[in-house]
């Protein structure tokens, strides 16, 4: 994660390279969702789990966005069953919660809250990008795969023309791109303000990513209007 924010900076450095740094803007955004699941374990004890979104964004003197990078950090109760989702069990000395064996798909006894115990947890964290394929998800269109997607459809709009794009493309019901051959009733009402073109253009993104850019998963839109408001003018 760190090297592609690198690489963020050095388009950046380059740019000022060839055309000055005037009206030019690098902000740093972030922001976090707390989420009841996902699930509960095999006990029926409940999984609990947040989500910190984190943003480098480019933007022009017009406020379009130049580069982007998200990242975003998930961690979850150590009773969820997903082999390389971040865990806390608490802090030291806390009650010990159930533990889920990833094999088994089970509770398996519980977890440890030693200082070791819990020092060792955080230490592994990885992001969601860090976890690459192993996010679970299908592996041809996983978390990252989609969020580089997201990330060139962002190119040369601003937040607000962003957010604008997300509140008529996406669904009011699930938060994701909107399915022009839906049978949800309320999708299908926002699919018929719709002309042919746009619904060529979702069929495009859906390809992608069909993730949301704004519910339990993660607050996407939030993180980009973090970076805007956090801005700062780049300088030679």
């Amino acid at each position: 994660m760190q090297k592609r924010i690198g690489i963020v900076l050095a388009i950046a450095l380059l740019a000022l390279t060839a055309v000055g740094a005037q009206g030019m803007y690098l902000g740093l955004g972030h922001a976090s969702n707390f989420r009841l699941g996902p699930g509960k374990d095999s006990t029926g004890t409940q999984v609990y789990s947040f989500n910190f979104v984190f943003s480098s964004v480019i933007f022009d003197a017009a406020g379009k966005v130049l580069d982007c990078e998200f990242g975003a950090l998930e961690v979850s109760t150590p009773n969820y069953d997903g082999a390389s989702m971040p865990h806390f069990a608490g802090w030291p000395g806390s009650p010990e919660p159930n533990f889920t064996d990833h094999k088994m798909e089970k509770v398996a006894g519980e977890a440890p809250t030693t200082v070791e115990a819990v020092a060792a947890d955080i230490n592994g964290w990885k992001t969601k990008r860090d976890r690459g394929d192993d996010y679970g998800m299908n592996p041809r269109n996983d978390w990252y795969h989609q969020m580089d997607v997201y990330e060139k459809l962002f190119v040369g709009k601003t937040v607000d023309e962003i957010n604008a794009w997300f509140a008529r493309y996406f669904s009011d019901v699930n938060g994701r791109p909107l399915n022009p051959e839906t049978k949800v009733e309320k999708d299908m009402a926002k699919v018929a303000l719709l002309n042919e073109t746009e619904k060529a253009m979702l069929v495009d993104v859906r390809t992608g990513a069909t993730m949301s850019l704004n519910d339990a998963h993660g607050p996407y839109l939030a993180a980009l209007k973090s970076a805007w408001e956090n801005r700062k003018p780049l300088a030679k």
